[in-house]
């Protein structure tokens, strides 16, 4: 019991923490890092654009589910040289800061919408934490593509397989983390026009 509870209050303080910081120029500003990130890592001349364009057509192994370690080192025998090379030092280190930037918006979003829409003592509220479980994993699964990366040619099937698992939890909390937000949305403008035709019932 005694674990369950301090695993609680770690919770509500990452919550309470991210409560905190939260305000309309913090979404604000999440927004735009997330935008800038996204738009760097996908496009030229450092993201994937430029990746595939290097390895005629072959993306990160970030993108890709449920594969197996055969199928892992396939994807980066795929890539070549220069495309591993150009994944290890360019990609990798805005993959450092991208995880980062998604987090901190979705997390930021959940609050301000739930907040909106909830009373201040819900628990509701506790929900914020979600994205973070995404970003963590995002860099364990990046941890574990560095090191194959790093270690090439030589193979390494566990690594490999917890890279895979790491990319579907990472999948699965911001998939969760957006459906989270879109519910929100929706009860808050829901709530917003019963609130206003109440009011203009009253009148």
């Amino acid at each position: 019991m005694d674990g369950i509870g301090s695993g609680q209050r770690i919770l509500d303080v990452v919550s309470d923490w991210i409560i905190a910081i939260t305000s309309a120029r913090m979404l604000l500003a999440s927004l735009i890092g997330y935008l800038i990130t996204a738009t760097l890592i996908n496009g030229r001349p450092f993201g994937v654009e430029q990746l595939k364009e290097i390895t005629g057509g072959v993306g990160l192994l970030d993108m890709e589910l449920l594969y197996t370690p055969d199928q892992a080192y396939a994807h980066f025998t795929g890539m070549g040289e220069a495309g591993r090379a150009f994944d290890l030092t360019h990609i990798v280190p805005l993959d450092l800061v991208f995880p980062f930037m998604y987090t901190l918006f979705y997390a930021v979003t959940i609050t301000w919408l739930l907040h909106k829409w909830l009373p201040a003592q819900s628990r509701w509220h506790r929900l914020n934490v979600i994205p973070l479980v995404g970003g963590i994993a995002d860099y364990l699964e990046n941890l574990g593509i560095i090191t194959m990366l790093v270690a090439w040619p030589s193979h390494l099937p566990d690594i490999a397989r917890f890279t895979m698992v790491m990319d579907l939890v990472k999948f699965t909390f911001i998939l969760l983390a957006m459906f989270i937000i879109t519910g929100a949305l929706v009860g808050w403008v829901v709530s917003s026009v019963r609130n206003r035709c109440c009011t203009r019932s009253s009148l």
